[in-house]
């Protein structure tokens, strides 16, 4: 919107920024008056903010005789957040949920004032020392309690943290600034952008009508609860998003404390209704109904309510009206009556008979309830709990795991059908598995036993290795690039061997004894490196990804299954794995998960070299002492 300038105030000398708008050129009046208008819009509406996390206003004004407006606000010494995500800097898992925390709280006391952003992005969070977070530039904000200078269907804000609602030029409010929000939060967690594009017509259609990408796709190692606040925060429907900023930091936080985020909407608490003097209801004054008789006048019977003095007389005594005079209601004759003792005897024992047969018609109405079988209940529950527990392993690709369920359903239940089938079905995938997995196995075996000839300069017959490797295996890709590269060298060599000439016999002269193998060729200027992991542990579960720049070199189980049948078991799998590596210099990435352990482990070796040619090797060790790893980049 215009130029900022680092200045300094002359009456209290402080450091400020200034930020100033001059009328474009070519503007008319019309459109430079809205243009000003909005830029004092911003001043406004900031100026109202008094936030620990807002940037704060502290002036407004405009220079007339070169018709610049300004605005000086707090300065501010940081990064914003767009220059940390450009920088590649590593920002751990909690201190992104602080932060996205702070912006969220701050946001909240912005919409309780009336105030909706509608352009928070990256660009606009200031991150200052201490881990604080700031945001800034209320620049296209609209204030519900003025006029809104924006026209129905203008297209306001950065298109790629735009929220369905901005895109479609329907209204917003605070909703939308979380949407975006949850963008922001999406992009520091995966460091991309959950909607993206190459045109502002393919970004817009994927914020309307596409799923964000999975977190785990980018990153495994992305806690689980970020995933459902991002869920909530990137809902199409503004209904079914976080209805307030603060319930999306309380969210955040219990994510960072390890708990599971609850989504508790109070928005309904938190509306207070203000009724005015002037809009108070009427009081409403119901009046007693009219007594079904007179009161009787002082002295009239023996139960006088107001008693006077003996012998004295009303001060004033009146007729009765005509009008207002009703006959005097007695009650029924029988009620006025006594009964004597054998008579009421006799009621009350009456009434208790016809009590006591009404209890017995009513059992015989309703038979007596069966007698619970308690154990025949304990083994219909335990099948149930069975069955749903085999379907919840089965919804996560465990198949092992829910065949052990269904057994046991089967030894419970053996005339279910269901248990019958399922076991049958979950064999042949088994069996299936077995047979993938021995291949698997094959394949690795063949793929080491081509490192090793490529290692030993055996070139032709590490491409042999290879191939059938990558027959059995065709989705690793360190074998596609191994027999590139093996195929490559192979060619160069013969080229080389068929560039020599043959040696010169001379008579009478003894041959050369070679003590020494020749030197090998340089490597080529162009030549990949090779870049190694090797990491030795004692885990049974887990991954590893290692990852250079943007290529992923290594991913790995931890683990694989040893025995036969019944005792088969999970033990540790050494990694020693080599992957051919383009020529750069670049960050070294590395995760670590073992759920057992509750390991969650992110290491990053920051501007490695990686010349055309080079051995590379990384080492990994972990100390079960101290539980912690160590990185050796060799």
């Amino acid at each position: 919107m215009g130029i900022v300038y680092l200045a300094k105030d002359p009456l209290i000398g402080r450091l400020v920024a200034l930020k100033t708008i001059r009328a474009a050129a070519n503007a008319d009046d019309d459109e430079t008056k809205e243009f000003q208008q909005r830029f004092i819009r911003e001043a406004q509406a900031a100026g109202i903010l008094n936030h620990p996390s807002i940037v704060t206003v502290h002036d407004i004004g405009l220079d007339e005789p070169t018709n610049v407006s300004f605005i000086s606000m707090e300065y501010v010494e940081g990064q914003n957040l767009k220059e940390v995500l450009a920088q590649g800097r590593p920002l751990p898992f909690d201190q992104i949920g602080d932060i996205i925390a702070q912006v969220a709280e701050a946001l909240d006391f912005a919409h309780a004032k009336g105030i909706v952003h509608r352009d928070v992005k990256p660009a606009n969070i200031i991150l200052v020392e201490g881990n604080r977070a700031k945001i800034t530039d209320f620049g296209i904000a609209k204030i519900a309690t003025g006029g809104n200078l924006t026209t129905t269907g203008q297209f306001l804000g950065t298109p790629n943290y735009m929220a369905p609602e901005q895109v479609k030029g329907a209204p917003v409010d605070g909703r939308t600034d979380i949407f975006s929000l949850g963008i922001c939060l999406y992009e520091c967690l995966t460091r991309r952008k959950p909607f993206g594009g190459d045109s502002l017509t393919s970004i817009s259609y994927k914020i309307v009508h596409e799923p964000f990408p999975p977190l785990h796709e980018s990153n495994p190692q992305i806690p689980d609860g970020y995933e459902e606040v991002v869920a909530h925060a990137l809902a199409k429907d503004p209904a079914k998003r976080y209805q307030r900023g603060r319930e999306m930091a309380n969210a955040l936080r219990a994510v960072v404390r390890g708990e599971k985020p609850g989504r508790v909407s109070d928005s309904f608490f938190a509306d207070t209704m203000v009724t005015h003097d002037r809009e108070r209801l009427p009081t409403m004054e119901v009046p007693f109904p009219d007594a079904e008789e007179a009161p009787p006048a002082p002295g009239a019977g023996p139960f006088d309510t107001n008693p006077r003095p003996l012998g004295s007389q009303p001060a004033v005594q009146t007729a009765p009206s005509p009008a207002r005079s009703r006959p005097a209601k007695t009650g029924p004759s029988i009620l006025r009556r006594s009964l004597s003792p054998p008579l009421f005897l006799g009621i009350v024992a009456v009434m208790l008979l016809a009590f006591v047969g009404s209890i017995f018609a009513i059992k015989r109405k309703y038979p007596k309830p069966a007698t619970v079988d308690v154990q025949s209940e304990a083994r219909l529950t335990k099948q149930k709990q069975l069955r749903n527990e085999a379907q919840q392993l089965l919804s996560q690709g465990r198949v092992d795991d829910a065949y052990v369920k269904y057994e046991e359903l089967h030894k419970l239940a053996p005339n279910s059908a269901v248990a019958s089938e399922m076991l049958q079905r979950l064999s042949l995938i088994r069996q299936q598995r077995q047979v993938t997995q021995q291949q698997i196995a094959q394949a690795a075996q063949k793929f080491d036993d081509g490192v090793a000839l490529y290692n030993a300069k055996k070139y032709d017959e590490a491409v042999k290795a290879f191939d059938e490797s990558f027959r059995l295996n065709p989705a690793r890709l360190e074998t596609v690039n191994y027999l590139k590269l093996t195929q490559q060298q192979a060619d160069h060599e013969r080229a080389v061997r068929g560039q020599q000439r043959p040696p010169q016999v001379v008579q009478n002269q003894r041959p050369a004894t070679a003590t020494t193998a020749p030197a090998p060729p340089p490597p080529a200027s162009n030549a990949p490196a090779q870049f190694t992991t090797t990491f030795t542990h004692q885990f049974t579960d887990g991954t590893i990804i290692v990852k250079v720049g943007s290529d992923i070199v290594a991913r790995e189980l931890l683990w694989e299954e040893k025995g036969r049948l019944m005792f088969r078991k999970k033990v540790p799998r050494p990694i020693n794995i080599t992957t051919p590596l383009a020529a750069r210099n670049a960050d070294v990435q590395i995760w670590v998960d073992v759920p057992s352990l509750k390991i969650k482990e992110q290491h990053t070796l920051a501007r490695q070299n990686f010349p055309p040619g080079a051995a590379r090797q990384l080492v990994i060790s972990f100390d079960n002492a101290s539980k912690q790893f160590n990185y050796q980049l060799n």
